[in-house]
């Protein structure tokens, strides 16, 4: 074989791995991942971080905020800009106080006029979506999604949000989504896996190849995994590169996938 074919060869690898990469992750692989690791959520500040992670995924810009009583209180952004500290008033909000009257969504303009003055003031007026996370019978929380949102996927990614928060509803707690002192450092939208279930013996192979495969993106990505880290969101900064490490990882262990959702969690986040 000449060095041309073996080149062309490569060439032709590197170009269907990438189109596989273009397609990763699809919507139904981040609204699988964010069911996933809801129901296993072991707190609701964790359930916070899963539900805003995913959510950007279909949008520029998102936030969450809880309902509490006349008031919202912001609990996540992905995005530029900050949330406000405070609690936001619904009478300084009429768009949001909309969406709990009516338990629908609600378009509006990022304006003070519609989203209160504490809320989001941009320079420039863009459209914005509010959507409720429904409870049995009240409004539990608001995702906010500005600029062009993938409505479809948001509207399913808000109602597995709230299946699961009810199954995890203590009795006769309000406001069921509690203010988060501290938020810390975003995860990737994967539920926490085992290495290995206690009653099967350890694939050290597969152990070993998801440990090289960490080290890997950690030594190749490390200026791109100190940036994610600064900026609390590592899977966001190193998204191609590990769903291409899950990728290759699935094709040479098929079934031993937790290995390296472990690795990840151990080592890189």
């Amino acid at each position: 074989m000449t060095n041309t074919q073996i080149a062309q060869i490569r060439d032709e690898v590197a170009a269907l791995l990438t189109s596989r990469l273009a397609a990763l992750p699809t919507e139904a692989a981040i609204l699988q991942r964010a069911a996933r690791a809801l129901r296993q959520s072991e707190s609701i500040d964790q359930w916070i971080q899963i539900v805003a992670d995913a959510a950007a995924g279909f949008a520029p810009r998102v936030a969450l905020f809880s309902v509490d009583g006349d008031r919202v209180l912001a609990k996540a952004l992905r995005g530029p800009g900050e949330l406000p500290a405070e609690p936001v008033a619904l009478s300084e909000a009429p768009a949001v106080q909309q969406v709990i009257d009516s338990k629908e969504l609600v378009v509006c303009l990022t304006a003070a006029s519609q989203l209160g003055g504490a809320l989001f003031s941009p320079a420039l007026a863009k459209r914005a979506h509010l959507l409720p996370v429904m409870g049995k019978a009240r409004v539990l929380g608001i995702l906010y999604a500005e600029g062009d949102a993938n409505l479809a996927a948001l509207e399913t990614l808000t109602a597995l949000a709230a299946g699961s928060l009810e199954l995890r509803k203590p009795s006769g707690a309000a406001p069921l989504i509690q203010p988060v002192a501290t938020e810390p450092e975003h995860k990737h939208p994967v539920e926490p896996a085992p290495v290995a279930v206690a009653t099967e013996p350890v694939d050290w192979r597969a152990q070993r190849g998801a440990s090289v495969a960490v080290a890997k993106l950690i030594l190749q990505h490390s200026g791109t995994l100190a940036e994610g880290r600064a900026r609390k969101n590592i899977y966001a900064a190193l998204r191609v590169p590990i769903e291409a490490a899950r990728l290759d990882f699935r094709d040479r262990f098929p079934g031993k996938e937790a290995y390296l959702e472990a690795e990840l969690d151990a080592r890189l986040f």
